[in-house]
């Protein structure tokens, strides 16, 4: 599956034509941002009052193939059949980028609804509050929100974070983007000395970025367990010790 893009133009002919879209456009938008894969759907009108300008963004082809066979069975696909479409589709990746100011609402949001409580999102809300959120990833295609990252500092014998929460949409998972969230951190961490990552997570998961619970053993932490594991980013062996997590963390586990 892959994520799908459309963008293009709605090209009426006459004032009329016009007229129709207007008096079906409402419905249809509503219709539309309410099918579970339909990820944004944009219209506006253009500097001609004849054209309106579309980006319409889907969790997968069968999504979209869906969203296409309901329009055409719909008020809105009978009353525009004949004006012209200038549509352009294709496959889209989703965007890697640090958080800003603008995402934290909406990241708080997709965190309480893929873990579908809140606790995962107000730990990263903690985190942010209490300044020990050292890296937040967000991943989004336009400007619709589709995962999510968390990596905080470790109290350990060496420089070391732990990753976690990791959301992503619930439409659009198995596609790679919380594999595409979790290799851009590691990167990122590398590059600013990190040793180490720990994670508490699913070990089948995480044993594909290099994970192990077998090599976390040897850290002392109230965690440890099948679900502790350590991803060594060192060329050199790490000393054990003790492990502590950000302070937010003992409210998750509480």
């Amino acid at each position: 599956m892959a994520l799908v893009q459309l963008q293009g133009r709605l090209i009426c002919a006459t004032p009329e034509e016009r007229r129709v879209v207007l008096a079906h456009l409402p419905q249809h938008m509503r219709l539309t941002l309410r099918e579970p894969g339909c990820l944004f759907f944009d219209i506006a009108q253009d500097e001609d009052p004849l054209v309106f300008r579309v980006s319409e963004g889907f969790a997968s082809t069968a999504a979209f193939e869906a969203h296409q066979a309901r329009t055409q069975a719909s008020d809105w696909g009978r009353a525009t059949l004949r004006i012209r479409r200038d549509y352009a589709l294709c496959e889209a990746q989703a965007a890697i980028t640090p958080e800003t100011s603008a995402d934290t609402r909406a990241l708080y949001l997709l965190t309480r609804t893929a873990f579908e409580r809140p606790d995962e999102a107000e730990l990263v809300e903690a985190l942010r509050r209490e300044g020990t959120l050292a890296l937040s990833l967000t991943a989004r295609l336009g400007r619709a929100y589709l995962g999510h990252v968390a990596f905080s500092p470790l109290a350990a014998p060496f420089p070391a974070w732990a990753l976690g929460p990791l959301a992503v949409r619930a439409c659009c998972r198995r596609q790679g983007i919380g594999e595409a969230l979790v290799r851009a951190g590691i990167e990122i961490a590398r590059e600013r000395g990190i040793k180490a990552l720990f994670v508490l997570g699913d070990p089948a998961y995480y044993r594909r970025f290099g994970f192990s619970a077998a090599a976390a053993r040897g850290f002392q932490s109230p965690y440890g367990g099948p679900h502790f594991q350590i991803l060594p980013l060192a060329d050199f062996p790490l000393p054990l010790g003790p492990v502590t997590h950000a302070a937010p963390f003992a409210a998750l586990s509480d």
